[in-house]
């Protein structure tokens, strides 16, 4: 899939040196991930493709797993503050899957700065943590509202960068479609209902793509539809 990155607090200089080797598996994990779509619940658009958050975060999970990233709890004295654990880490590295709403990327970074800026040990990595990335999705693609997109969360981290002492690395993903792309592939996935976790079906469907620019939006919007 294609995606773009954003790097803030050295996190060029970590992933070009010591944490290179991981940051080329989880970019091997993104190129081979194939979009996710599933029908729009919301007033208007029922049915229309949206973006698939949790088959997103199944298959991104599933394939770290097998290059050895796991689950990494959040150490007990800090879970009622931060929540129970990072999605994935491996030596001094941790990841973040952040398809949900937007004011989880802060729970996340800063959790992530408290435990580098302390030198915590955290389950699952061999020293600790340096570098934090998180994974999300750009503001073109279709989504439900209020979820974290790529451009919200890098005009954050750029401000709070420059006002704040941050020192964790940070690489910034966005999962897109290249601008202009006028047909592409993905999963259709169908659930129960929009709570429900369980995949009906899935199956691999062509998907027509025209883009339009909104107002207030200072990038392309692809509009996809079912061919």
């Amino acid at each position: 899939m294609d995606f773009e990155v954003a790097d803030f607090s050295n996190a060029a200089e970590y992933f070009g040196g010591a944490g290179k080797g991981d940051w080329l598996e989880i970019e091997s994990i993104l190129h081979e991930l194939r979009l996710q779509l599933q029908p729009s619940g919301q007033d208007g658009i029922v049915g229309e493709p949206n973006f698939d958050p949790k088959a997103t975060n199944r298959i991104l999970t599933n394939s770290a797993s097998l290059l050895g990233w796991e689950k990494v709890p959040v150490p007990v004295d800090l879970k009622s503050a931060f929540g129970a654990d990072w999605d994935a880490g491996k030596h001094a590295t941790l990841v973040e899957w952040q398809f949900s709403n937007y004011p989880f990327l802060w729970n996340n970074i800063i959790r992530s700065q408290v435990a580098a800026r302390n030198s915590l040990r955290l389950t699952g990595l061999t020293s600790p943590p340096e570098a934090l990335i998180i994974v999300t999705k750009s503001g073109c693609l279709p989504a439900s509202q209020s979820t974290l997109y790529f451009e919200q969360a890098r005009a954050q981290v750029r401000i709070v960068s420059e006002a704040l002492d941050l020192d964790i690395a940070i690489r910034l993903v966005g999962l897109n479609v290249p601008v202009g792309e006028t047909s592409i592939t993905a999963d259709w996935n169908t659930y129960p209902d929009h709570r429900s976790r369980v995949v009906l079906g899935s199956t691999s469907r062509d998907f027509s793509v025209s883009w339009t620019r909104r107002s207030r939006a200072a990038y392309p919007i692809a509009r996809i539809a079912l061919r």
